[in-house]
């Protein structure tokens, strides 16, 4: 299933992540603001989007072969991404194949740090795994009570962004939040992914959170306030249940503005629109990789600053965007590796229409 803003949301959160990506890179400090405001919303956005598009898709018969195909598409670029993309990238951070990328290398596998990107795919892959719980959980006697709560559509995007709170704060003061690469993916997000398959079962509430009000934004102000007035000592249980709060209510308030933001003016399919959406996976995938293989050649043309920033991530998408459409969707096997798509599909033929839903 195809839902054109959000297709168009989804791809402009993968430009976020390569601003975020080089802001990392080059510690561009004036960037920081920009990149904590991306930091705080992008990711959770992602999954809510792609619990939702994931639940309008399923078919009305058996699931698993329909979530099975999800789980192969995102198999082949994780994969990819894991023995290819960043082991590459780290031969460029260590000029070559030497000890010191062996041993890097042989670290970050042990420790998941390999991962870097790739943790969201694999998150991903264990939502998908878990949509058949997710929907029984969803048809059980608790939740319809709960569904059968008839508040206003006004109160709805504050219920959710309050729960969404509850729900971090209980997984911080327990389990905790910062479990090892990339299973802290699933501690910080399976709220987001269960939103969004929960949001498609309740139309009400989804048409709802398209016009969030000014509350959720409060509440997520509140928990901004206490992160940066010290209302915790660091480190504490109490500082990371905050911290858990103020990414999730962020992550609420702002998607669901986005929402509104998207479907009020970006719902509408324009050629530039579908050039950036149609590569937003080959972009995720490579851009570790082409964001270190920029930095020497930009900075030996004395670019330093905001220069390099900007020409880092203009660059980045320039080579990317186009790779996907003249290369990788003409290439089958590139198709494959970068994208998932089947070895059946002929050459030169448009992506799949339906290829951003497994995202």
């Amino acid at each position: 299933m195809r839902i054109t803003y959000l297709d168009h949301l989804r791809a402009i959160c993968m430009v976020f992540v390569v601003v975020l990506h080089a802001y990392y890179l080059i510690d561009y400090a004036p960037a920081a603001f920009f990149a904590v405001f991306i930091y705080n919303f992008c990711m959770g956005t992602f999954f809510i989007i792609s619990g939702y598009v994931l639940a309008a898709s399923l078919p009305d018969g058996p699931i698993w072969p329909h979530l099975r195909d999800r789980l192969r598409r995102l198999a082949w670029p994780l994969a990819t991404g894991l023995i290819l993309v960043n082991p590459l990238t780290l031969a460029i951070i260590h000029d070559g194949f030497t000890a010191a990328w062996i041993k890097d290398v042989a670290h970050r596998a042990i420790s998941g740090r390999l991962f870097v990107h790739l943790w969201f795919l694999f998150c991903l892959m264990g939502f998908i795994t878990a949509v058949p719980l997710i929907l029984r959980a969803l048809r059980t006697a608790a939740w319809a009570k709960v569904a059968r709560i008839n508040l206003p559509p006004a109160l709805i995007p504050t219920a959710i962004t309050l729960s969404a709170a509850l729900v971090q704060m209980a997984i911080a003061g327990t389990i905790g939040i910062d479990l090892p690469v990339p299973f802290d993916g699933f501690a910080k997000y399976a709220w987001a992914y269960v939103a969004g398959v929960a949001l498609y079962q309740h139309p009400k509430a989804w048409e709802a959170v398209h016009s969030p009000g000014p509350v959720p934004f409060a509440i997520a102000g509140i928990f901004w306030i206490a992160m940066v007035d010290g209302w915790a000592t660091q480190g504490t249980t109490l500082h990371l249940m905050l911290h858990a709060a103020r990414i999730a209510t962020s992550t609420a308030a702002i998607s669901f503005a986005l929402l509104w933001v998207f479907r009020r003016f970006f719902n509408r399919s324009t050629p530039l629109w579908s050039f950036i959406s149609a590569g937003a996976l080959t972009t995720y995938i490579l851009q570790w990789l082409v964001l270190h293989a920029l930095l020497t050649p930009l900075s030996a043309l004395g670019l330093t600053g905001g220069a390099l920033f900007t020409a880092l991530i203009l660059c980045t998408l320039a080579i990317k965007l186009p790779t996907h459409h003249f290369i990788v969707k003409r290439v089958p096997i590139l198709a494959l590796m970068l994208n998932g798509a089947p070895l059946s599909r002929r050459p030169g033929n448009p992506d799949n229409p339906d290829k951003l839903a497994a995202v």
